[in-house]
C-alpha cells in the first residue's frame, strides 16, 4: 500500500493544524525535506539527526516524521553537519516531516494527551493558553492518588527513571502535564490550579519555585515525554492509509 507524498502531507498538516502554530513555534513545522512522490513506509523518531536518518535509510522508509526537525527560526548554511544530514536524506530519497508544538499540544494525539490517557487520568482540557493557543493538559485521577504511585506509573508508562520534587500533597488530585521543557511555562498563577506538575526537562532554578509554592514536580526526561504522540500518530496513519510504520529509538538520557 502506498500514498502520494502530497496527500499524506495535506492530511498531516490538517490533522495537526500546522498553520495555527506559526506565530508561537520557532520550528518550521510540516514538510522540511521533499523525497520521493510515493510513501509506503514511514519511520518516526524524536530527533532529526544523523542516527535516525541512517536508520531510516537502512529500514527502507520513504518518509521520516520527527518531533524535532532540522530548521529552527532562521536559515542555516548548507555546511558541516547540516550539509551531511541533508545529503543523507536527499541521496536516500527520504522526506522529512517535523511536528513540534503541534504534536506536543494536540488535544487527542499530542504527547500530553497521550500521557494523561496512559496514566489512567481524565483529561480536563488545556492547562493554560498562550497567544490564544491551548498549552498542556490538565488531568485528574478518578480518586486522589498517592504521589509515590503516580511516579511509579510515569516511570512504567514512559520507560524512564524520573526525578521528583515532593513538595506538594502526598495524595494528588490535579495534574498539569507539559512534555519536553515545560517548566518555563509554569508561573505562580498556574501553579495555584494544580498540585502536581509533570514535564520532561529539569531545571536548577525550578527547585525553589516548587518548594515555595507547595508543588509536586516530576521530571520524566525530555526525550521520554516526547515519544507517546509519535507512536499515536503512527497508529493513525496505519489505520487511515494502511501504511507500514516503525519507531526508531534514539534516547539521549535527558
Amino acid at each position: 500500500m502506498t500514498v502520494s507524498l502530497a496527500e499524506l502531507v495535506q492530511y498531516l498538516d490538517e490533522l495537526l493544524e500546522i498553520s495555527q502554530w506559526e506565530k508561537l513555534d520557532s520550528s518550521l513545522n510540516g514538510l522540511q525535506v521533499e523525497g520521493g512522490r510515493k510513501v509506503g513506509k514511514i519511520a518516526f523518531a524524536v530527533d532529526a539527526c544523523e542516527q535516525t536518518f541512517q536508520s531510516s535509510r537502512d529500514l527502507g522508509v520513504q518518509m521520516l516524521i520527527t518531533h524535532h526537525g532540522l530548521f529552527w527560526g532562521k536559515p542555516l548554511p548548507l555546511t558541516g553537519t547540516h550539509r551531511a544530514r541533508l545529503k543523507l536524506l536527499l541521496e536516500s530519497d527520504i522526506s522529512l516531516y517535523a511536528a513540534h508544538l503541534p504534536l506536543d499540544f494536540h488535544p487527542l494525539i499530542g504527547h500530553n494527551a497521550c500521557i494523561a490517557r496512559g496514566l489512567g487520568l481524565e483529561n480536563k482540557g488545556p492547562l493554560t493558553q498562550e497567544s490564544g493557543l491551548e498549552i498542556g493538559t490538565l488531568a485528574r485521577p478518578q480518586a486522589p492518588l498517592e504521589f509515590s504511585e503516580f511516579v511509579r506509573r510515569v516511570d512504567r508508562l514512559l520507560d524512564t527513571s524520573s526525578r521528583s520534587l515532593p513538595f506538594g500533597p502526598a495524595r494528588i488530585d490535579k495534574v498539569g502535564i507539559i512534555s519536553g521543557h515545560g517548566s518555563k511555562v509554569l508561573d505562580e498563577a498556574l501553579s495555584a490550579r494544580i498540585d502536581t506538575f509533570l514535564t520532561g526537562e529539569s531545571s536548577h532554578t525550578f527547585y525553589h519555585f516548587a518548594r515555595e509554592f507547595g508543588l509536586n514536580v516530576v521530571f520524566a526526561g525530555h526525550y521520554a515525554t516526547e515519544v507517546p504522540g509519535l507512536k499515536e500518530l503512527a497508529g493513525r496513519l496505519e489505520e487511515r492509509f494502511g501504511l507500514s510504520t516503525v519507531f526508531i529509538p534514539a534516547p539521549t538520557g535527558f
